[in-house]
């Protein structure tokens, strides 16, 4: 057999996608294997109506006859690219297809349905739809602001953190350039910078290693901000991703934790009681005026092992396992009170109301406190 003598109907038979002929009434006169297949595996007697192939909410609601006699008319319509039908196969399912109609030179006229399952096709989008929705909530809802620029550094989207941050009405900072959102002396070296990441081979980079990032409010004012930025590249071009976080809370809570800090600095170093910070290694961590006058004049205690001070009493070695046992005892939580004699830089002595507090986090010794009440007194 050659070429020239198949059928019409063995070419259609071999077609790997359903395929109808209908005549103007909406009779079946032809179907081929795989429309068979999709439609009705025990097969499609001839003069079988369209219309049985719709379900019968889709029968009521359409006129499919008249539709597909339209389409014939236009068959590479654009629109008809994103046209779906859905049909009722023989099992009883429901199977949505796309829809392409050729008119055929006959008298009377006949149609050439050819269809397209799209059942996976529509299962990865509404796939992808979820997937969008679901990112585009978690950004609208993010805490930190979230800004996508593309190559010529134009905002292409912001989210509601952004238009807070940087106090713009909702929407409305989409279109405008990124310059917009920081301080004119640095815009020259972030654009430099966005040109020279947009070359590197790496996605991602944390912004603010080095220096401070400083951003732009709508009312002049300047904000303290972290930032990463993430690069992707799409068939457009590159799209950059910024997240910003607004660090002036954090600014003033550390502004406020180095006040406190001070203040007990300040009542640490001024007690009338001589007073050590000792590290879990029996280190002085730090020791006030108060006690530093016990010591030798240009004596430094720091990171010196606190039972071996040169202020001990002249039994040294007695002392020194004395005090090693109470802050042994002390790193494992307990307060330690005790006598201790001391020889003052006068060659004087003294007897010392002594004590040891441990100093826990998370239930674990940290740090131990030394004080010795009255230590100012004459001998």
């Amino acid at each position: 057999m050659t070429f020239d003598s198949l059928s019409a109907q063995d070419l259609l038979r071999t077609f790997p996608e359903p395929a109808l002929v209908i005549d103007h009434e909406g009779g079946v006169v032809y179907a081929n294997n795989a429309a068979e297949r999709l439609l009705n595996p025990q097969g499609i007697a001839h003069g079988t109506r369209i219309t049985n192939f719709l379900p019968e909410d889709e029968r009521s609601r359409l006129r499919p006859l008249e539709w597909l006699k339209r389409w014939a008319e236009s068959p590479d319509a654009p629109e008809l690219r994103h046209v779906h039908l859905y049909c009722a196969a023989a099992s009883g399912s429901t199977i949505p297809v796309r829809v392409r109609v050729g008119r055929l030179n006959l008298e009377p006229p006949c149609y050439m349905v050819m269809l397209q399952d799209v059942s996976e096709e529509q299962a990865r989008q509404h796939e992808t739809r979820q997937a969008q929705r679901l990112a585009s909530r978690q950004l609208a809802i993010s805490a930190d602001a979230i800004l996508n620029v593309d190559e010529q550094l134009t905002i292409t989207y912001a989210n509601s953190a952004a238009h807070t941050l940087f106090g713009y009405r909702a929407g409305t900072l989409v279109g405008k350039p990124l310059a917009l959102l920081l301080p004119e002396r640095f815009r020259p070296s972030h654009d430099r910078h966005m040109h020279a990441f947009s070359a590197e081979t790496s996605a991602a980079r944390l912004m603010g290693e080095r220096a401070e990032i400083s951003g732009r409010h709508a009312d002049g004012s300047e904000l303290p901000l972290e930032a990463s930025i993430a690069k992707i590249t799409t068939d457009r071009g590159q799209i950059f991703t910024a997240h910003v976080r607004d660090l002036r809370e954090r600014k003033a809570q550390e502004a406020s934790l180095r006040r406190a800090l001070s203040s007990l600095s300040t009542i640490f170093e001024n007690a009338l009681q001589a007073m050590a910070l000792i590290n879990p290694d029996g280190t002085v961590e730090q020791m006030n005026a108060a006690a530093r006058q016990l010591l030798p004049r240009d004596f430094d205690p720091q990171r010196q092992a606190f039972v071996d001070l040169p202020f001990w009493s002249d039994d040294a070695q007695a002392t020194k396992t004395s005090l090693t046992e109470a802050i042994d005892a002390c790193m494992q939580g307990t307060l330690v009170r005790q006598t201790v004699g001391i020889t003052l830089p006068g060659g004087a002595h003294k007897t010392l109301d002594f004590s040891l507090t441990p100093v826990l986090t998370d239930g674990a010794v940290v740090a131990v406190v030394a004080e010795a009440r009255d230590l100012l007194e004459s001998a």
